[in-house]
């Protein structure tokens, strides 16, 4: 039979302490990259008065204080999972420091102090403050001190009969409870992994990473999720896909563009981020306060940036200069906001954008607002695409064709192709406006296709649209 390498209790501690940093590191790090930057993202820590302030009145708060000036290295993911996979360590160290102080051969026994860490992990990624991780620390932590100052005089108390306390067992035990607590943290819950995926989705909407959502939601998971159809949504916006595409990612209707009556944080950041598509610095700063009451301090790091970046660039010089004052008192944000100060410097005797141009405005309804920009933005695409699309999403051809006979006037007034969809819906008005065929050049392939459409509905065979026509306004609309 194979021996087992002897070594000191330390050494054996120290072996295993790495083993279970390096295995929760790598998880964190592979697993729940983005998830980290999402905790930064949330939190919001100061060392102005404030703050301290809050400490002082709040004791009951203080390891959320702490955990908030942890997570804000978290804008580094790397220093995040260091973060995250040192605090199970030490409750296993604590632990482990109890074992030794308590058992005779602790060195075969150390695996026992792997057991509390398997419990602290499968909490710790739902523990979006810290403060539970943090009191998991200071309990384990005390009892050791506890039971370190109780066995000054007598340690060693305790004998596990052989088959326990043997080398053989501790190392498959050790194995197994490293094991557990990888699974627990990492697979067992397969909520964590679709939460992950939401914060994927909001980091690269964030960074504007467009090809990177598309890839992450096919058609499918779009039909399946109405919060992944959203950002997908923004993507074929902001890739100019959005009157080619929609109808393949699942639309219901105009409300699948923006979150409505949702005061979830990401529905919030979701809606600030396409209205900073629509550049609508108003309704960005608006969606951004509604966002910030619902964080745990009042405001959050990834408000305050957006805030800040959003009135660098509207040259709005008081609130800029608030924002990047607040950042500058957070030890990881001071360097980003100083970065900004030559910006701020730039604007501080310019006239607010919004001044300028009168466009200072926002309103609760996606299509009143699209139809306020693409009458202020008359050869912008992007806004008449949202606004046509929603009202095709809301099968609305009433609303449609006035629309796009404005919009006709202005983008496909020189023979340019007008797109698949809006041919489409313009078939279907030419039922009850007969003109539609000699105001507009519909291509012949589109007329070809709806004699084909109308003789499967005259036949009874409406269930075939989906399959054989999946990306148009017909089979969507009938």
């Amino acid at each position: 039979m194979m021996k087992i390498p002897k070594i000191s209790t330390s050494v054996a501690m120290a072996l295993s302490a790495l083993a279970l940093f390096v295995s929760l590191w790598l998880v964190w790090y592979n697993n729940f990259y983005y998830v980290l930057k999402w905790m930064e993202n949330y939190t919001f820590y100061s060392s102005s008065s404030d703050m301290i302030f809050l400490v002082a009145v709040m004791p009951g708060d203080v390891l959320k204080v702490v955990g908030a000036w942890l997570m804000q290295f978290y804008y580094y993911p790397v220093v995040g999972a260091t973060v995250q996979a040192l605090l199970p360590v030490m409750v296993f160290l604590a632990a482990a420091i109890v074992v030794v102080r308590l058992f005779k051969e602790s060195r075969k026994l150390l695996w026992i102090a792997m057991i509390p860490v398997v419990y602290v992990v499968g909490s710790q990624f739902w523990d979006n403050e810290l403060d539970k991780t943090l009191t998991a620390v200071l309990v384990s932590w005390g009892v050791a001190l506890i039971v370190f100052i109780l066995t000054l005089k007598n340690r060693r108390i305790f004998h596990f009969p052989s088959f326990i306390s043997n080398g053989y067992v501790a190392v498959v035990a050790t194995l197994m409870l490293l094991l557990a607590s990888v699974y627990q943290l990492g697979y067992k819950d397969k909520s964590n992994n679709i939460h992950a995926f939401y914060c994927q989705l909001e980091c690269l909407a964030e960074d504007r990473q467009w090809d990177e959502i598309l890839e992450l939601i096919p058609p499918g998971v779009a039909q399946e999720s109405f919060i992944a159809r959203r950002f997908a949504l923004l993507a074929l916006i902001e890739k100019g896909r959005l009157n080619k595409e929609m109808f393949l990612y699942g639309v219901t209707s105009a409300e699948d563009f923006i979150f409505k009556d949702h005061d979830e944080p990401l529905c919030r950041h979701f809606n600030s981020l396409f209205f900073r598509s629509m550049n609508m610095p108003n309704e960005v700063v608006r969606q951004s306060f509604q966002q910030q009451i619902l964080s745990t301090f009042g405001t959050s790091f990834n408000v305050l940036r957006r805030l800040a970046v959003t009135n660098l660039e509207i040259k709005n010089y008081p609130l800029a200069k608030k924002y990047l004052d607040i950042l500058s008192h957070s030890t990881v944000m001071k360097s980003w906001a100083e970065e900004r100060r030559p910006q701020l410097e730039a604007i501080k005797n310019a006239k607010p954008d919004y001044e300028q141009r009168l466009d200072q405005f926002y309103s609760a309804d996606l299509l009143v607002a699209m139809v306020a920009m693409a009458d202020r933005y008359p050869t912008e695409r992007k806004y008449a695409d949202v606004l046509l699309c929603a009202l095709l999403a809301n099968k609305d051809g009433n609303q449609f064709y006035p629309a796009f006979k404005v919009i006709a006037e202005r983008q496909y007034a020189h023979g340019e192709p007008i797109p698949a969809y809006y041919e489409q819906a313009l078939m279907l008005v030419a039922a009850s406006e007969p003109e539609v065929m000699q105001l507009y050049k519909i291509s012949q392939q589109t007329q070809d296709a709806f004699q084909n459409v109308m003789k499967l509905l005259n036949s009874g065979q409406k269930s075939q649209l989906p399959n054989l026509l999946p990306n148009s306004f017909w089979a969507y609309f009938f």
